[in-house]
């Protein structure tokens, strides 16, 4: 069940400027970006970055080039619809790439769009809009999550949680202590009563509410779930697959494997619910790609998919790696993981173990996507590129996130 924290206020999360560099990558978003002219040809701006200088927000390119000038008092990522958030005289609204409202600021804030629709809020209550800037429902909720391609969004009210679709009418009766959105398959993750079920976009349930604890299904159709005080795993059918008989577990990675844990220690199972990598950790990370972080003796190291030692823990901090992806969305073999040394400082790590970029900076963020990752030294934010070689200049008060634009055709 993913933190609710991001549930109650989610219009907040266009606001990046909160303390130090913004880090969390939004998702995937694009527009239709302008062009720019440089050495007399017309280059494609391909991704643009939010960023504050001198307490004025705006946006640079993947070059570190200026796209809009900072003159906004806060702003958020672009979306699909070639929106973006952004505040001024403390009232937000919409701009497009040229940095001019399409929606005039008249909000007391406001989120990105998602599937055609955004939430704002006006007097403390949380409404959604259509691209014109029309409510199409009304302020009423304390939080309103997005839209999922299911036409439905989670809203809170009265410190209970329900769904609506885009027109304001009730789908799915406010009723849940907690309420993930819904996925792809049209399936969401309740709980009621201090129990977990998932339901289908009607509110019937394809799981009961019956586990002290459940997450959604991983790619290979299991599902953790908790009872009577053990972890084991079930499938769509609610059948279960492999027994209750674990003190923790997290859901499997796409490479089969999860993390199970007995007796204070953890390692890793198959889908038959057979031990591979023998729980010997205090702590391990989910398999991104054929690598996670382990931790022992207080420190954090690697491993691959066979329980072979990459790297011994020896870090302070480790991140779970990120990769870049080909162009079928497969993970590559340039896989980085930030971690942060015995002297406090910040750097990146390659899968193999060996260190990519020097620890000089004073926090760093993942690469996602593709894109270049945000960096901070001396109260300053920029960001670096996988060579480490600077992207974006060291000069910012803050940056936020990424986000990338479409190519046009030639």
């Amino acid at each position: 069940m993913k933190s609710l924290l991001r549930l109650l206020l989610p219009a907040f999360a266009c606001i990046f400027l909160a303390a130090g560099c913004s880090t969390q990558a939004d998702d995937e978003t694009a527009f239709k970006g302008n062009s720019d002219t440089k050495n007399g040809k017309k280059t494609q701006i391909t991704a643009v970055a939010p960023v504050m200088e001198d307490g004025r927000c705006g946006y640079v390119d993947e070059n570190g080039s200026i796209v809009i000038e900072p003159q906004f008092e806060n702003c958020g990522s672009f979306s699909s619809n070639g929106l973006a958030p952004a505040c001024k005289n403390g009232k937000y609204g919409y701009i497009d790439i040229t940095g001019s409202f399409v929606i005039q600021p008249q909000f007391d804030t406001a989120s990105v769009f998602s599937n055609g629709f955004a939430a704002v809020a006006k007097d403390g209550l949380f409404g959604v809009i259509d691209e014109t800037g029309s409510f199409t429902v009304q302020p009423a909720y304390q939080g309103i999550q997005d839209f999922a391609a299911c036409g439905l969004a989670v809203v809170l009210k009265d410190t209970l949680y329900g769904y609506i679709d885009s027109s304001g009418s009730l789908a799915v009766k406010i009723q849940y202590e907690t309420a993930d959105p819904f996925t792809e398959e049209g399936l969401a993750l309740v709980a009621k009563d201090g129990t977990y079920g998932i339901i289908d976009t009607t509110g019937g349930y394809v799981i009961p509410k019956k586990y002290e604890y459940l997450e959604m299904f991983a790619p290979n159709g299991l599902a953790m779930a908790k009872k009577n005080g053990k972890y084991g795993f079930i499938n769509k059918k609610n059948q279960v697959v492999i027994d209750f008989q674990f003190d923790g577990a997290f859901s499997f990675a796409p490479n089969g494997l999860a993390a199970v844990e007995t007796d204070g220690t953890w390692g890793f199972i198959d889908t038959s619910g057979q031990i591979v990598i023998q729980p010997q950790y205090d702590l391990v990370y989910s398999f991104k790609g054929n690598r996670t972080i382990v931790k022992a003796d207080g420190l954090f190291g690697i491993i691959d998919e066979n329980g072979n030692t990459i790297c011994k823990p020896s870090f302070v901090y480790l991140s779970s790696f990120s990769y870049e992806t080909d162009e079928n969305g497969e993970n590559g073999k340039d896989g980085t993981a930030v971690f942060r040394a015995d002297n406090g400082k910040w750097g990146f790590l390659g899968q193999d173990g060996k260190v990519a970029i020097e620890p000089v900076y004073d926090y760093a963020g993942s690469f996602e996507d593709g894109f270049p990752a945000l960096v901070q030294k001396d109260g300053l934010c920029g960001a670096v590129c996988r060579d480490g070689s600077l992207a974006v200049e060291m000069k910012y008060q803050n940056i936020g996130a990424f986000t990338r634009c479409q190519e046009e055709n030639p």
